[in-house]
């Protein structure tokens, strides 16, 4: 065996030197949930990498009668009334775009064939799979994260200890969803020109008013304790200065649901638990935005497992399933479907650790805090780069290896070229991106019922644990 001495340290614990398992046992694996959501499309080549869709709004419902006079008789015939027009004024619908920005996203792992040949079992089926894994767990985790930072945007609260507040400005914990504004349907940044209505809510002995934000600055260091958060500050026009702790909430921020009526994450304690009345006040926010329901005709909710624990100790679900213990869900300790929602558990849901960024007083989170997504149709949308198993199929190229596409994942399996054969080299990449649709053009005089919010098609619940 001096022959395989040399190998790297993660391969000679392979190497068969005594009595193994002729097999490799599977670690853990995160159980995913976030890219089911995503209603997959596939971005055509050859336009640029920057990818625009539009989406059209509705007009709005027509109640006042026409007058009569204007439709009588046509331009000049003598009778004084009319026109070409019958009294019509031309109107058209408003629209809302939103963007693919078309980023690659891959890995590689080597295997040495030769060696392969002396270890417990095949290396390069191991490392095909966990590819795999890592390739799914990849794009789980970007579907997530922009997802979150639609829904968690525009919420934020002050934060001195990144640098006191003045006049004019004031550090927060996190900048999403005040950057930009719709101009037009198009997205465009928050300037002096395009400027976004911030709502300052007193939280103790803070201060309550409405700002005009202008400008944003990312930190120079992310001090942001929420998921993925970006901390910076806020220029706006003269008002009272911002205090420590204070909500500020963007006028077409997503509704978040805390609660105990909270309006901050660092208000949060540890009796503020998930409740099935929580998630119905989450369906009914949903269905007043009319936002249509998945394929399966339910919301989908999904959860870590410690939220799922809570439900079992809400008194509403206890009464549900009195006397019930032959239900599938008590045989199960699992929660299927309920109310008109399907639950998803998933070890990939956020949870924001307590004190973890150094935020002190009115600001400080005290308690763990998870997060709940109660999501619909189209809350998340997955652009594919067009042609990703097919690229090196073309005149002149003469490929060197396999492409598999597996879940729009290309998967590309390389012959060894160096001197003695031996390194094979297996990789994936994935050309793509996650977009969050808008729908503030579906207004109170589309949806008598709708919410001003950017993005009306999912909901987040904030809860300890």
């Amino acid at each position: 065996m001096a022959n395989f001495e040399t190998l790297p340290a993660p391969l000679q614990a392979m190497i068969q030197t005594g009595m193994l398992e002729r097999e490799f046992e599977e670690g853990l694996d995160s159980i995913l949930a976030y890219r089911r959501l995503a209603l997959m499309e596939t971005i055509p080549n050859r336009i640029g990498e920057t990818i625009t869709r539009t989406r059209t709004g509705r007009k709005t419902p027509v109640t006042t009668a026409m007058n009569p006079a204007n439709n009588n008789a046509p331009s000049g015939s003598g009778s004084g009334f009319g026109g070409l027009d019958n009294g019509l004024t031309p109107s058209d619908a408003s629209i809302e775009q939103y963007i693919f920005s078309m980023f690659q996203y891959g890995d590689s792992t080597d295997v040495d064939l030769l060696s392969d040949l002396v270890t417990i079992a095949n290396n390069l089926i191991r490392v095909s799979r966990n590819n795999g894994v890592q390739a799914a767990q990849s794009l789980e985790r970007i579907a997530r994260k922009k997802i979150y930072g639609a829904y968690l945007g525009g919420n934020t609260r002050v934060r001195t200890d990144i640098a006191a507040s003045t006049t004019t400005t004031c550090a927060v914990d996190d900048i999403r969803g005040f950057q930009t504004v719709l101009v037009n349907g198009v997205p465009t940044t928050v300037s002096g020109t395009n400027t976004l209505t911030v709502y300052e809510t007193s939280v103790s002995g803070g201060v309550t008013q409405t700002l005009v934000v202008s400008g944003v600055v990312a930190s120079g260091t992310n001090y942001s304790s929420a998921p993925d958060g970006i901390s910076g500050t806020l220029t706006f026009a003269a008002a009272t200065a911002p205090v420590n702790g204070d909500a500020l909430v963007a006028i077409n921020a997503p509704q978040i649901i805390r609660p105990g009526g909270h309006i901050t994450t660092a208000q949060m304690n540890g009796s503020d638990t998930l409740t099935l009345g929580y998630l119905l006040d989450a369906q009914t926010i949903l269905r007043n935005n009319g936002v249509p329901t998945m394929p399966d005709g339910t919301y989908h909710v999904l959860l870590d497992n410690q939220s799922e624990r809570q439900l079992w100790s809400d008194q509403d679900f206890k009464v549900l399933f009195a006397g019930r213990e032959q239900s599938e869900e008590y045989k199960n300790a699992r929660i299927y479907s309920l109310l008109g929602l399907t639950f998803i558990p998933t070890t990939e849901s956020y949870v924001q650790l307590k004190g973890a960024t150094g935020a002190t007083g009115a600001s400080a989170i005290n308690v763990n805090i998870r997060r709940v997504l109660i999501a619909g149709a189209e809350a998340l949308i997955e652009g594919d780069f067009e042609g990703l198993e097919n690229w090196l199929a073309r005149q002149s190229v003469n490929a060197i290896g396999d492409v598999t596409l597996v879940n729009n994942v290309a998967h590309i399996f390389r012959s060894p070229l160096d001197r003695l054969q031996q390194w094979m080299s297996l990789s994936w990449t994935w050309i793509g991106d996650f977009a969050i649709p808008t729908d503030l053009t579906a207004t109170t005089s589309i949806i008598p019922t709708a919410s001003n919010a950017l993005y009306k098609r999912a909901v987040v619940i904030e809860t300890a644990g």
